[in-house]
């Protein structure tokens, strides 16, 4: 069992439910948006990037605490720099006609490290109380015995994902007529997203704890 890339399995599954439920909440109540095809290619390659980007984290983490670091000594800032050729990727894939982006990584550098921290940590929790022959539900109930627990963890890693790709969107910059269009769709994307967190981590909940309400 190779229990890292179950957690990176996971962790895609989640992202790729996350930005699809995000993205029908906002067609729901704005049409315009779904007829925009740019639209479309800029958020699926955010979402690879996303999940390109956890990937790179989780794998971090991993390594370290089966060297027997603590995760108090993980260098974020490392991994956060690390996280930067993620972007230099992104950015060189996506090509989209009058379409540039600057990344500022002081606009959102804080943002990031804060979420490089949480799931690092919830690795390693996830992983000191994994049992070789359990399954990532039997891990997650045994490191989060309340789901609630489980479920605030998840909000704070999606929420700061929300933040950060606001101000991704921020850094666009957009050469014609779409440019208030990119402006509305990053603010109507973000309060999506805000809105289908509950939903999306209910149902992650009740999958792992069944039946056991969750408090939150």
């Amino acid at each position: 069992m190779n229990k890292v890339e179950i957690l990176c399995d996971k962790d895609r599954s989640l992202m790729q439910d996350f930005s699809r439920q995000s993205l029908d909440r906002m067609s729901s109540r704005n049409t315009l948006f779904g007829s925009i095809p740019f639209l479309a290619s800029y958020q699926d390659a955010n979402v690879k990037k996303e999940v390109d980007k956890d990937r790179l984290i989780i794998h971090e983490a991993a390594r370290a605490f089966e060297s027997g670091r603590p995760v108090c000594d993980l260098d974020l800032e490392e991994i956060f720099d690390k996280t930067k050729k993620v972007d230099r990727i992104f950015m060189d894939d996506l090509v989209i006609p009058l379409f540039t982006i600057s990344i500022r990584y002081s606009d959102f550098a804080d943002i990031r490290i804060q979420r490089i921290w949480r799931i690092s940590r919830t690795v390693y929790t996830l992983l000191s109380h994994w049992p070789d022959a359990a399954s990532f539900a039997d891990a997650a109930r045994k490191a989060y015995p309340e789901n609630s627990k489980f479920k605030e963890i998840l909000t704070e890693i999606l929420h700061l994902y929300n933040e950060e790709t606001r101000m991704l969107g921020k850094s666009i910059r957009f050469l014609g007529p779409f440019r208030s269009a990119v402006n509305s769709y990053t603010e109507t994307l973000y309060q999506a997203m805000e809105d289908s967190m509950e939903s999306l981590t209910e149902a992650v909940v009740q999958r792992i704890y069944g039946d056991k309400p969750v408090y939150a």
